[in-house]
Parts: C-alpha cells; structure tokens; sequence
C-alpha cells in the first residue's frame, strides 16, 4: 500500500491556468531589439539643411543665368555688339574690299595658310601663286562656299587635305572682301569679286552639303 504525499494538491484542485505575469515577467528581462538607425534625426541636422536649400534657392534666384535680370541685360548687349559689328564690317566690305577681306583672312584663315601667305609645305597650300586663287573667280567663291577637299596640284606642288566651308560663318560681302583681298595679295594680280556674284553662286549652290573636289572645279 502506498503512501500518500499530504505536500500533493489534492485531485481536482491543480490550477491549470498559466500565471500570464510570471510568463510576461521573464519575457521583460529579455533585452529589447537593437534601435541603431532608427533614432529620429537630431534637430540641428534638419535645421541646417532646411537653411542650407533655403540659401541654395536664394543664391541661384540672384545669381542663376535663368533668372537673373543682370544676365538678361548682357547677353542682349552682347548680341546687339554682335551684330553691330557685322554691320561693320560689311560696311567696311563695301567701301574697303581688301582691308575689310584682310581682316577676314587674319581672323580665320592665318593658321593655315600662314601670314605671308604661302602656307606649309605639303600640309597646307598657299594662296600667293595659286592659280586656284586667281583663275576664275567663280572657282574661288565656290572653294570659299563650300570647301575643297582631297588631292590638288597648287603651285606646281601636291597636296591633299580639307579646306572647310565658310557659307555658314561668312556673309556674302565678307566673303567677296575675303575673295578680292587673296586675288589682289602680293604678286596675286586678278579681278575684284563683289557680293552680288557671290550671292548668285550661293543661291545657285544652296543644295549643295559637300565640299568641292579638284576634279569638280576643273
């Protein structure tokens, strides 16, 4: 016969509902989950950076190309000084052919064709002597229009290269200065060009996209 534990509950009198504080107790001890990069930003961080775009939107509304009325004033000057200068110079075109074409030459043709004219040796070809310059002046305004382009005997000598076009740069009255100056240079002996000639031969060859080739021109 065996004995009875009188510590025992009795049966029937066991407590089978769980004691939620103490379950709840041992889950408080636990440590809690990591809040690295989750900390609210500190207030000077966000006020500097709301004053930083704010200085941003003040500096480029005073000193921004688009908005600046200062900006606005100068480009209108700038381009009103450009094409005053145009205006100049086919003035200057008009009543001083070759001093109007020899400016011309020395803004952009000098670097090629050299200051004296006779250009570099099997680079690029001169315009003293060159029977492309003082031949048929429609040959010339054509060169002048469109460029030229590949081998070509000038001066007895070979060459081949690109001259680019200048149809886009120059206006007519430059372009017959430019042509007039070359065709009159040092020992260049050859007829005047006027702008009325170049302007046919740029309407006749408005269609045209590609430089001229020796061959062509002969």
């Amino acid at each position: 016969m065996t004995q009875r534990d009188d510590n025992l509950p009795e049966k029937g009198s066991v407590d089978l509902q769980p004691d939620v504080e103490r379950i709840h107790r041992a889950i408080r001890r636990e440590p809690g989950d990591p809040t690295e990069g989750r900390e609210p930003a500190p207030w000077f961080f966000v006020a500097t950076i709301a004053v930083s775009l704010f200085w941003g939107g003040w500096y480029l509304g005073q000193h921004g190309g688009e908005f600046s009325t200062r900006t606005h004033l100068a480009m209108s000057s700038r381009d009103a000084g450009t094409a005053a200068s145009a205006a100049n110079q086919n003035t200057l075109a008009i009543d001083d052919p070759v001093a109007a074409g020899q400016a011309v030459f020395e803004k952009h043709c000098v670097a090629c064709h050299q200051g004296n004219g006779l250009g570099i040796a099997g680079a690029f070809p001169p315009v003293i002597g060159s029977e492309w310059v003082t031949g048929e002046a429609e040959v010339l305004v054509r060169i002048l229009l469109h460029g030229m382009q590949g081998p070509v005997m000038v001066a007895g000598a070979p060459y081949n290269g690109a001259m680019p076009a200048w149809r886009d740069v120059l206006q007519d009255p430059e372009l017959a200065a430019l042509a007039t100056y070359l065709r009159q240079w040092d020992s260049n002996d050859a007829s005047p060009v006027d702008a009325a000639t170049v302007s046919a031969l740029r309407a006749e060859t408005a269609g045209r996209t590609a430089a001229y080739s020796a061959d062509e021109l002969r």
